[in-house]
């Protein structure tokens, strides 16, 4: 049977309860959910935890934020507005050094995604907008208007994996010399006229995606919050992340790889070419959700729980 979370609402936190078994190592610890979104899996944290820990809620939507409830959660709770790329900011401005554990969830917010104001949904017409952080200047409008031929089919090529990258990113240039992009349905109509409609839902998905990760910069965000993860984790501590496509989870598992094998010392290098590195990879292979979860949740269809710990 799979967990509820009584903070979640009518959105269901993916994996719950492989993320809170391999999470919590110490019932009195730290931990940080880097990707708060509506608080689910952080009120599954807090129902396993002592009151005496300590949660720390992250993420770059505010109004998530300032819309959580946080009458179930007995420990302390922070709830800061940020990018997980900045977390040892954030810690540290709470007077934070290390903690016991670390969560990012890489999906997107179903509220979020169905609010056709954000501009994230193909499906929804919409002002281009796709931030996750209202604050931040750039938005898809920006990036379809202003970015040179070249850099768009490199942004639809390699964040969205489509084929016809080049194709679309020249007529993207010739219809703003006529007309600039302002709406979702603006975006579409350019991927529709150049992809065959039995394929037009997956186009239309890589592309939008890729913009999204363009806007966000989202890849860069990742590597660099892994890397601060690892170093804010005592030994012992672990760390979380569940992504939900193949290049994120390819990013996650590189880093993971990389990190936990380090060169060997030279006078041991004619016997071995390494030695273990900072972390310990928990979950050789990923977690991914039952038929049951699926059945409940298909969005969590594709997601993959990836675990470390930290050596001492």
């Amino acid at each position: 049977m799979i967990a509820q979370s009584p903070a979640s609402g009518n959105h269901t936190p993916v994996l719950l309860n492989a993320v809170v078994s391999s999470l919590v190592t110490s019932k009195t610890g730290i931990y940080v959910d880097g990707t708060f979104g509506k608080g689910g899996h952080t009120q599954a944290l807090a129902n396993a935890l002592d009151e005496g820990a300590t949660l720390v809620g992250i993420d770059q939507d505010a109004s998530l934020l300032e819309t959580f409830d946080q009458s179930g959660i007995a420990q302390s709770l922070h709830l800061v507005h940020a990018n997980f790329e900045n977390l040892d900011q954030a810690l540290r401005a709470m007077g934070i050094q290390q903690v016991n554990g670390i969560l990012y969830d890489l999906g997107l917010n179903s509220a979020t995604l169905e609010d056709a104001e954000r501009g994230f949904s193909f499906d929804r017409n919409g002002p281009l907008d796709m931030r996750f952080d209202q604050s931040q200047p750039l938005t898809a409008a920006r990036v379809l208007n202003d970015y040179s031929e070249k850099a768009l089919g490199k942004i639809l090529f390699e964040y969205g994996e489509e084929k016809a990258a080049r194709k679309m990113a020249r007529a993207i240039v010739l219809r703003r010399e006529s007309t600039s992009f302002k709406t979702t349905a603006d975006l579409r109509a350019i991927v529709a006229e150049l992809t065959p409609y039995k394929y037009l839902v997956k186009a239309l998905s890589r592309v939008f995606q890729a913009i999204r990760i363009e806007v966000n910069h989202e890849f860069e965000a990742l590597k660099t919050g892994l890397e601060k993860a690892v170093d804010l984790l005592v030994p012992g501590g672990r760390l979380a992340v569940i992504s939900y496509h193949s290049l994120e989870d390819r990013i996650v598992k590189r880093y993971f790889q990389s990190q936990s094998l380090q060169p060997a010392p030279p006078e041991i290098q004619p016997y071995q070419n390494t030695v273990p590195g900072r972390i310990d990879i928990i979950t050789r292979k990923p977690v991914v959700p039952d038929e049951e979860e699926v059945a409940q949740n298909p969005r969590a269809r594709s997601a993959k729980l990836r675990v470390v710990e930290r050596r001492s």
